[in-house]
């Protein structure tokens, strides 16, 4: 079961807009070029460490800003942080870009968006597809980053993931709506659910609800064909300088490999597996997780 720190959520909720519930955050909205864009900004205000830089989250493909919405209060004391909608996901433009919905418009999104911001260096934190793109942001612009966190990620598109269940999704999304896609995936995955996502009870669905029917049937598939397209950039591990922490469920025999990449491969990188966890550590064993993250942030001083 998800661990909640209710008094720092609630504490937070007073500054920020952030609810708890399945609707939980209103965004911070802006044109960034031609594009619309939807993001969580929080910050530690007068309470920010001495030499703390922006910390940014990057979500997973369907996912959402309050995918993190549960850890933003504890790292939001130390650090200001920010957390947007990827293109195509949650409140954010819902077309694409000039390059279309792959990893190479997303890079061009976040660097669009940091200059907006004017941010000109960060912490970059990636889960899952948004790991694929953090990799990429920090092999294309190294200037911009302080640090890296990697979480339940690889640096090529895992073996175990299916091209041929993504292209039934999308053709159901298609011919049936977002609705009738969200519905036929809830239904097959409530019948072989793991013991931890049991565990969320029904705030695991309604969340997943809400996420998968923020996309369109169009972005769900240009953003998973980007996903599955992507090629390995095992190779270029070795260019990654930044120091690294590298973070992986012990259950989550997907990312697992790509945990085992990451650490072989980049030079100065710590990789931690937090145990009862799966693909969404910071969910499923929060304490372990905010433990080694901060232990992370605390090296960099």
């Amino acid at each position: 079961m998800p661990v909640k720190d209710s008094i720092l959520i609630k504490d937070f909720t007073k500054a920020s807009g952030l609810r708890i519930g399945v609707d939980e955050s209103e965004p911070c909205r802006d044109r960034v070029g031609e594009s619309e864009f939807a993001w969580i900004d929080a910050s530690a205000g007068e309470g920010t460490t001495p030499g703390a830089l922006p910390l940014v989250l990057i979500h997973g493909f369907t996912g959402h800003r309050d995918d993190f919405v549960e850890v933003i209060p504890g790292l939001a004391q130390k650090r200001r942080v920010l957390v947007p909608d990827l293109r195509g996901h949650g409140d954010s433009e819902a077309t694409p870009g000039p390059y279309g919905w792959g990893f190479e418009q997303m890079v061009k999104d976040l660097v669009d968006w940091l200059d907006h911001l004017g941010i000109e260096r960060c912490d970059l934190f990636g889960h899952s597809m948004g790991g694929m793109l953090t990799l990429r942001f920090a092999l294309a612009h190294p200037e911009r980053i302080r640090s890296l966190i990697f979480m339940c990620t690889a640096p090529e598109l895992p073996e175990t993931l299916s091209r041929s269940n993504f292209e039934i999704g999308a053709k159901i999304a298609e011919a049936r709506g977002i609705d009738g896609l969200q519905e036929l995936m809830e239904k097959a995955a409530r019948k072989n659910c793991s013991e931890s996502i049991a565990g969320w009870g029904e705030s695991y669905w309604l969340h997943h609800r809400r996420r998968l029917r923020a996309m369109t049937p169009a972005s769900f598939r240009g953003a998973g064909e980007g996903f599955f397209d992507s090629g390995s950039l095992v190779d270029r591990l070795k260019e990654i300088e930044a120091p690294t922490l590298v973070l992986v469920g012990e259950h989550d025999t997907d990312f697992s490999p790509g945990a085992d990449l990451f650490e072989q491969h980049i030079p100065n990188v710590t990789c931690r597996r937090l145990p009862d966890a799966e693909h969404h550590p910071h969910q499923e064993n929060q304490p372990a997780w905010r433990e080694v993250v901060e232990q992370h942030f605390d090296n960099l001083r």
